[in-house]
């Protein structure tokens, strides 16, 4: 498993989320439905919470953003590469598998 966000990813998120900020991280997490579907029937997700919130099963930083995922979601991202970007015309996430 690994997560990747593109620069332009990490600059969305900070823009659009007022992050860093102290104890706040990115968390991605699992929700039912969606478009793109790591497994089927579930699609990845995103918030922003409180670290001392949230039992981390994965950890990384990219330019001081933080971004975890709970361990009990550690399911649904562990037989996947995730590419984080920004779609140029849209200017909204899009998820890559790699």
């Amino acid at each position: 498993m690994k997560i990747e966000l593109s620069d332009r990813a990490v600059k969305w998120f900070k823009d659009e989320l007022d992050l860093p900020e102290e104890n706040k991280v990115l968390h991605f997490y699992v929700r039912y439905g969606g478009e793109i579907q790591l497994k089927q029937g579930f699609s990845p997700a995103f918030s922003v919470d409180k670290k001392d919130d949230i039992e981390i099963g994965y950890e990384n930083n990219f330019d001081e953003l933080d971004v975890v995922i709970s361990e009990k979601d550690l399911w649904y991202f562990e037989d996947d590469d995730l590419y984080i970007d920004v779609d140029e015309d849209s200017e909204e996430i899009i998820y890559n598998i790699k």
